[in-house]
């Protein structure tokens, strides 16, 4: 490593690839981080039979070149590529990390948290909110005032997914082209101002409209959330962060529950303006109010303006240990080709369907299914409430045992949808009285969790390429989305109020998804144990293949390409 280590002191700060030709994986050659030349035609590439230390050893006879890393693929010159000298800056990153001491990064990463993450949390609870006031706002009268009939409830839902769809290519293809708080924080400005115009709708066209706007400014939310997670935190603090925000949802569902609740008594017994107009005009409210603070507080290491330049710096620094990039770089659409080829894309994409279907179910029918149990519009609400706080408390368990038990992540997955598979097909076929039902229902969002801690995180922690996990989550939500289209229309109105068959297809859902999550497991196992046994048959030692991971990352490869890149299991 002393010779590695050697190599930023070269004029030519230039990290360098001397693997064999031999591809550990079958997804192509990796193009590598930088290359070797010598004053004299180009030669063959080292044989493999050479140690690691006897290439090092060499380095001083070598002449170092920049590589061309704006494709991230190598130039086919007697196997040995040549790079431009973005790799200078990559690699200069790399070792910039160590530069600052534990107690400084510390210091910086306290003060991060103390800035971003009260705002995550919150933007994150209330496009939850925001997004599911249609279910609140059905037992306070929105069916009598907009004169909905039939299936028209359902369909609302389905113009929020279908939009939320279709917006999730274009929109991430404009994140990518603005900064990315500021992209952020306008569409949760825009979106705030939508949910208050819910609230003024009078049929089932404006409706219709209003939700198809709600869900294209919504659209950002778990995909550019993602992205921004990756820029400030570790991998391994990832999972604890982005579950404290998820958790949201259910804490957010509690509080507003309540308020909805004393909002909808008041309405029924003083008159006046409904309950559901008044719930959205409150949540279109603070959501503007948030989108604000975001804008002004909210950002990548580069775009926020209350860290120093220093400071910036060992954000940045920090951050390369990912080995999936911390900066922002040009749309490559041969990122977005090899989505197709990556088995990790079809996994995340068969779960995302399979898994949504129930979502769109649950939270669409959710207050449905509580007064198919027998409570009145009131009580449905405030039945809901102890089921929210049991899945807030089991899912901030699992952020921060996930953080500390990392090998927990696929395991609980599994069990969490096993439970709600067993809880939709009590209550669907179990003849018991409504108390049984609703002890049981009390754990039928457990599933969601699943999601939380490994399709989403995926995205920030697998995925490298800034190009390639801008389209892998575009197209995870895309899914997602049909998966709660085709939700929303499982719970027919002829099966209220038990709502049986609806209920035993979510069921076969999450059983179909408990078999795929465990293949996903089993890829990611599998990759990491063929990428190891390589590099040790080479002699590369740990430490190695990590600092040529990092500045792979920092050159905009992908996981495929950046052989070096371990996935977290």
């Amino acid at each position: 490593m002393s010779a590695l280590r050697s190599m930023g002191q070269l004029h030519a700060s230039v990290a360098i690839d001397v693997r064999p030709p031999y591809n550990p994986d079958v997804n192509g050659a990796s193009p590598g981080i930088a290359c070797l030349s010598r004053s004299a035609p180009l030669s063959p590439p080292v044989e493999s039979s050479a140690t690691m230390t006897e290439k090092f050893e060499k380095v001083d006879e070598l002449r170092l070149e920049p590589v061309d890393s704006k494709h991230s693929h190598p130039k086919d010159n007697g196997g040995i590529s040549i790079h431009d000298p973005a790799a200078n800056d990559a690699e200069q990153l790399v070792h910039d990390h160590d530069e600052f001491t534990p107690q400084e990064y510390k210091k910086l990463m306290l003060k991060v948290d103390l800035i971003l993450m009260p705002m995550l949390m919150i933007i994150y609870g209330l496009q939850f909110s925001d997004k599911t006031s249609l279910s609140s706002g059905v037992v306070f009268g929105l069916r009598e005032d907009t004169h909905l009939k039939g299936n028209e409830f359902g369909n609302l839902s389905s113009f929020f997914y279908m939009s939320y769809a279709v917006a999730q290519y274009p929109m991430a293809w404009v994140l990518q082209k603005v900064p990315l708080g500021r992209g952020l924080a306008v569409c949760v400005i825009i979106w705030g101002v939508v949910v208050l115009c819910l609230g003024v709708c009078n049929n089932y066209a404006q409706l219709a409209g209003v939700r198809t706007l709600l869900g294209w400014f919504e659209a950002v939310v778990t995909p550019g959330f993602a992205i921004f997670t990756s820029t400030w935190w570790l991998r391994r603090e990832q999972s604890l962060r982005q579950g404290l925000y998820y958790s949201m949802n259910t804490f957010f569902a509690m509080v507003f529950g309540v308020g909805i609740y004393y909002i909808g008594k008041n309405a029924q017994e003083n008159g006046g303006l409904s309950g559901w107009r008044v719930i959205n005009f409150f949540l279109g409210g603070v959501t503007i109010g948030m989108g604000v603070l975001f804008f002004i507080f909210g950002g990548t290491p580069d775009e926020v303006w209350w860290l120093s330049k220093r400071e910036k710096r060992m954000a940045k620094a920090r951050i390369v240990e990912n080995a999936t990039g911390s900066t922002q770089h040009p749309w490559k659409w041969h990122q977005v080709r090899e989505c197709f080829r990556d088995p990790q894309y079809w996994f995340a994409m068969l779960f995302a369907l399979a898994g949504n279907i129930p979502n769109g179910a649950i939270t669409v029918f959710n207050t449905l299914v509580y007064k198919g149990f027998g409570f009145n519009d009131l009580d449905s609400i405030l039945y809901q409430l102890p089921g929210y706080a049991v899945t807030f408390v089991i899912v901030v368990a699992s952020a921060v045992g996930v953080r500390y038990y990392p090998k927990l992540r696929f395991p609980l997955a599994i069990l969490y949808q096993g439970i709600t598979a067993f809880v939709l097909l009590f209550v669907g076929l179990a003849e018991v009285g409504r108390w049984a039902r609703w002890g049981v229902w009390l754990l039928c969002l457990v599933y969601s969790i699943a999601t939380f801690i490994t399709a989403w995180p995926m995205i920030s922690m697998n995925v490298a390429g800034r190009t390639k996990k801008s389209f892998f989550g575009g197209s995870s939500l895309i899914v997602y989305c049909i998966g709660n289209v085709i939700g929303s229309q499982i719970f027919l109105p002829s099966d209220a109020p038990k709502y049986h068959r609806g209920l035993i297809g979510c069921a076969i859902c999450l059983i179909a998804s408990i078999f795929i999550t465990g293949g996903w497991w089993w890829y990611y196992v599998r990759t990491n144990r063929k990428r190891a046994q390589f590099f040790a048959s080479q002699g590369i030692s740990e430490e190695e293949r990590r600092f040529r991971a990092q500045v792979n990352g920092e050159l905009d490869l992908t996981d495929l390409e950046n052989k070096e890149f371990e996935y977290v299991t």
